[in-house]
């Protein structure tokens, strides 16, 4: 028998000739065999991983994936149901999936879908509150309106019309104020599933209306103001105070400040849903007024009150509006609000 140059034949071999391995095959002892190549027993060395991969403790994961322990389920290495709170944040849902507390918004799309969701949920109450409280004082407006073209017409002077259109305007806003302070209160009663009247949110809002009349009317000069200047600034303000002055009254108690610091933070992604919430406003209300048009004289006391009866929408759905972003925006600055801390901010 021939072997490979340097090779007599005991290389790998046995050392006496006629001799075999050890029953098993590999030398009991070591990591490899000295000679012969074969590994011992249970087929693999000290210091390499056992059979099944990796070992149970450090550095890497056990089969499955990972840990049974950290927030992590055994296969897949996504977080398991339920895994982010179920009220207010603490953890932000995935991108595009609402978020389980009725009044924040994760994202545009669900901004939308939470002020329908009031309207589903509080639309019968709102309207009690509406046909109370904005509903007459429209219809005192309207006729004061009536009253000081009347008296035109006939001749009056223009001291009694300044004087009616200031008292028109200063009844409006009484009256609206009061009925959104209102349907705060209910649209967050009842996104926390606790029932509410009408009449008990009534009682709340005349509590806050002093704060609600005072600083709407500072809010509304302002607004005023900044679209005599450049336009530009009437537009932010108006975004600011739609955006958070109810709520900020309403919840913390606070006043015009408190709105600048809140809307600041989020001031685009703020505008554009209002600014779509007023394009859709309008284009209802102008194909409303185009209805109603058709069937009465313009600028009649008629045409004024059917309008106004018709786009009770519009002013239900404005509710919603004012409490989901002022939600979302307290959300976005503090994770752990949500609509727990709003019904006990309400409360307090």
């Amino acid at each position: 028998m021939s072997y490979p140059p340097g090779d007599d034949g005991t290389q790998g071999h046995p050392q006496q000739p006629g001799q075999y391995p050890p029953p098993g095959g590999q030398p009991q002892q070591g990591g490899y065999p000295q000679q012969g190549g074969y590994p011992p027993p249970g087929g693999q060395p000290q210091g390499y991983p056992p059979p099944g991969g990796y070992p149970q403790q450090g550095g890497y994961p056990p089969p499955g994936g990972y840990p049974q322990q950290g927030g992590y389920p055994q296969q897949g290495g996504y977080p398991p149901p339920g895994a982010y709170p179920q009220q207010g944040g603490g953890y932000p849902a995935p991108t595009g999936q609402p978020l389980a507390d009725p009044l924040v918004a994760a994202d545009f799309g669900d901004w939308w879908t939470k002020v329908i969701a009031v309207l589903g949920r509080s639309w019968q109450p709102l309207l009690i509150i509406q046909l109370a409280t904005a509903l007459p004082g429209l219809i005192i407006a309207a006729l004061v309106t009536w009253a000081i073209a009347a008296s035109a017409a006939a001749g009056g002077s223009g001291v009694l019309a300044f004087v009616g259109i200031g008292l028109s305007l200063i009844i409006v806003v009484a009256v609206a104020l009061l009925a959104q302070g209102a349907s705060v209160y209910v649209v967050t009663r009842q996104a926390a599933d606790q029932p509410v009247g009408a009449g008990e949110a009534l009682s709340f809002a005349a509590s806050r209306a002093l704060p609600l009349l005072g600083w709407g009317i500072l809010a509304g000069i302002l607004v005023v103001i900044g679209f005599i200047l450049l336009v530009i600034p009437g537009i932010y303000l108006t975004v600011v105070f739609a955006a958070a002055l109810t709520g900020v009254i309403m919840y913390e108690k606070a006043g015009l400040g408190r709105t600048f610091e809140l809307v600041n933070r989020d001031f685009w992604a703020t505008f554009g849903k209002l600014i779509t919430f007023a394009i859709a406003a309008w284009v209802y209300s102008f194909i409303i007024g185009l209805i109603i048009g058709a069937i009465t004289s313009r600028g009649s006391m008629v045409y004024t009150i059917l309008t106004n009866i018709l786009t009770l929408p519009v002013t239900l759905a404005a509710a919603g509006v004012a409490v989901v972003t002022y939600a979302t925006l307290r959300n976005k600055e503090n994770a752990q609000v949500g609509t727990p801390t709003l019904v006990q901010e309400l409360q307090s």
